[in-house]
């Protein structure tokens, strides 16, 4: 066992995704255990998991389990914090991913940092929350103080954490969740409901917010003029104002999602610059650097069929 772990959830539509992910952590050289939450995976792909470098562990959600936890969705987007909690036990440290993560570098150092500080290190949103609405009530109680600005507002990943420092945190983001589900209140959104965890229980001197295109690149920004992909001179991707990328975010296997990040990247070049035939290049550049290493790690180790995991009766669009 190693002494750190991601957490990643996917079901089977995100196949393709999930595989890029496992292969690129190993192209990056990870040692670190994966704990993989399952839903529907198939075993064309199960069955490849003992080719990965580092040690693969696969637990299978039935359908009577994410039915009780109130859907597919609700145990890959909310759930794996509270696996996480559980599993964290026996690590020094753990990340909690998304299934759709390609990473570039090895993250070592920030296990190392979670481990040593016990700080909670995640990268930071674009707009920061402010918590005035019903719904970031539990139990109709307010867990931090109606009205609540948070400057250290975080992604629901990567993080990296402490589970055994900062187990309650990880479980309460589930459970409050679960009992507003089951009393019938409104639901808070997923990253809201770890963000307010952490506050309450952590506090925000325990949070570090990290450059959100050095992990994420949400919201085209790694398509952006200044801070979009470029390879350097060592074959490694980093923005093109210098900062190292350590993992990127995004549904690169649908050709749709790629054209509709380039369509967004036009319309905010014209609203706010009135040129884009220039960033609108920079832009396709940009795709292309971050889809190449994509399909790379697509292909690397795990091997998948190409087909269309959403809607296997409509024809796959590379």
């Amino acid at each position: 066992m190693s002494k750190y772990a991601f957490i990643v959830a996917a079901t089977g539509t995100y196949t393709p995704e999930i595989t890029a992910l496992l292969n690129s952590l190993d192209y990056v050289g990870n040692t670190a255990d994966v704990h993989i939450i399952g839903i529907e995976l198939g075993e064309e792909f199960l069955s490849q998991l003992p080719k990965l470098s580092y040690k693969a562990i696969h637990h299978n959600i039935t359908e009577d389990e994410w039915q009780a936890d109130h859907g597919r969705s609700e145990v890959v987007c909310r759930k794996r914090y509270w696996y996480a909690a559980q599993w964290g036990q026996d690590y020094d440290a753990v990340c909690i991913l998304d299934a759709d993560l390609v990473f570039c570098r090895n993250p070592h150092q920030f296990f190392v940092i979670a481990e040593k500080t016990g700080f909670i290190l995640g990268p930071c949103k674009e707009q920061n929350k402010l918590y005035d609405d019903p719904h970031h009530q539990f139990n109709g109680e307010w867990q931090i103080p109606q009205g609540f600005w948070n400057p250290k507002d975080l992604c629901n990943c990567p993080v990296f954490i402490d589970a055994k420092k900062w187990r309650e945190p990880l479980e309460q983001s589930w459970l409050w969740f679960a009992t507003n589900f089951e009393n019938g209140n409104m639901r808070c959104p997923d990253m809201d409901c770890m963000n307010i965890a952490f506050i309450k229980y952590a506090g925000i001197d325990n949070i570090i917010a990290m450059p959100g295109n050095q992990w994420l690149g949400t919201n085209e920004q790694h398509l952006k003029p200044y801070i979009r992909a470029v390879v350097q001179r060592d074959g490694n991707i980093r923005t093109e104002s210098g900062i190292e990328i350590f993992c990127f975010h995004g549904q690169y296997y649908k050709k749709r999602w790629r054209e509709c990040q380039l369509d967004n990247r036009h319309g905010c070049a014209n609203g706010y610059l009135k040129a884009t035939e220039c960033s609108d290049n920079m832009a396709q550049g940009a795709m292309h650097v971050l889809y190449t290493r994509f399909k790379e790690m697509l292909d690397y180790k795990i091997k998948i069929e190409k087909k269309n995991y959403n809607h296997p009766e409509l024809e796959y669009q590379e």
